[in-house]
């Protein structure tokens, strides 16, 4: 899925070049400036006896939100890796707030910059649920079943 591996031209373009056969983009939405990311942008994923979060590290995880960079500049960078790496799939991960008008404008706008394939993020736990986006609408049957057909109606390539 969509995190730090696409966060932008660099790390994407540094991703195909090491061989790599498809990159899933950082989540984007129309509006950027709505997103206040955290850091540190990891946490220690812990374990103890009977579940505790008590326990030892047993690893990381990522707590870092949807991309804060302007829709204009993630969509040039994908034009960008599309002209460059023509035969690498580039899948753009979109997120929006319940609203089929906003849906159907990133589906337009990021399809425009040749990307192959879209991936809806519904699992971000931490994706504004008062804005019914992430998991909010992820964990809503009836919420989760509207949208998916607003975005299938409309996007050109794979979902």
């Amino acid at each position: 899925g969509s995190g730090p591996p696409g966060t932008n031209h660099k790390v994407m373009k540094r991703a195909f070049d090491d061989g790599w056969g498809a990159v899933i983009a950082k989540t984007v939405s129309l509006d950027a400036e709505k997103v206040v990311n955290v850091t540190p942008r990891y946490a220690k994923l812990r374990a103890g006896a009977n579940g505790s979060a008590l326990g030892q590290v047993i690893g990381w995880q990522n707590i870092e939100l949807i991309s804060d960079r302007p829709l204009e500049t993630m969509l040039k960078e994908f034009k960008q890796l599309k002209e460059e790496y023509p035969d690498r799939i580039l899948i753009a991960s979109i997120m929006e707030e319940y609203n089929k008008a906003a849906w159907e404008e990133l589906i337009d706008r990021v399809e425009q910059t040749g990307i192959d394939a879209i991936e809806i993020n519904f699992s971000c736990p931490h994706g504004m649920p008062e804005r019914k986006m992430g998991a909010a609408v992820g964990q809503d049957c009836v919420l989760l079943e509207e949208i998916c057909g607003w975005v299938n109606a409309k996007a050109t390539v794979p979902v």
